[in-house]
């Protein structure tokens, strides 16, 4: 009966600590866009470019908007240098893969003194409605003040947009295949996810370590 016993508190411990660690998943939420857009322009039967259309300050080729991290607010650019990166057809109908070209696309986040910032390799675009959603990671290059604790230096996390086609554009699709010349829309939202913290991890996996031994212990009785 014991045995019983401690086999339940330690589940109990395990299923307190997923919340935890669930919290600790903090992300980047991006917002709309509120400078430049984002085009697709059609560069032979199936293939596309992705640029951006406005400027930051001095800097050409970018969008900005605003972004949070909890309830603090910010705001961010994100733009291109070098070369466009390139859409794809693949098997699907609906999904497009992203080839980054040779090019990089910048990000860019401050609240107050607090800095992020990070290179994104675009991967995969979802198509098949007005909101295509673009799917990569971010490699974090600067991270500081209330991003510190989330991100560092060298992680490589998650991220998707999504982006606002005005109603009655071509979608992405249409221009791929070429039975458009370009479509455009503004960023509608996004999120960075921030990489797990190690110690959520081993907290995790000493709680099932704990639980398979003692449930081990009990069957072989």
């Amino acid at each position: 009966m014991r045995h019983f016993v401690r086999v339940v508190l330690a589940m109990a411990s395990l299923l307190l600590l997923v919340p935890v660690a669930a919290a600790a998943q903090t992300q980047i939420t991006i917002g709309p866009s509120t400078g430049g857009s984002v085009e697709f322009t059609n560069e032979g039967v199936g293939t596309a470019a992705m640029s951006f259309l406005g400027s930051c300050g001095a800097t050409a080729n970018c969008v900005s908007g605003y972004a949070y991290i909890g309830s603090s607010a910010g705001t961010y650019d994100m733009w291109i240098t070098g070369n466009n990166p390139l859409l794809t057809a693949t098997a699907s109908p609906d999904v497009f893969a992203v080839n980054m070209n040779g090019g990089t696309l910048n990000f860019s986040f401050s609240v107050g003194s607090s800095s992020f910032a990070g290179t994104i390799q675009l991967t995969t675009l979802k198509d098949g409605t007005d909101a295509p959603q673009i799917l990569g990671t971010l490699t974090v290059s600067t991270s500081t003040g209330i991003f510190a604790a989330l991100w560092r230096v060298g992680n490589v996390v998650p991220l998707d947009m999504t982006i606002s086609l005005p109603q009655g554009s071509p979608f992405v699709g249409t221009v791929v295949s070429g039975g458009a010349g370009s479509t455009s829309g503004s960023v509608s939202s996004g999120e960075i996810i921030a990489a797990p913290e190690p110690t959520s991890i081993a907290l995790i996996g000493s709680g099932l370590l704990a639980v398979g031994t003692m449930l081990k212990r009990r069957l072989r009785r």
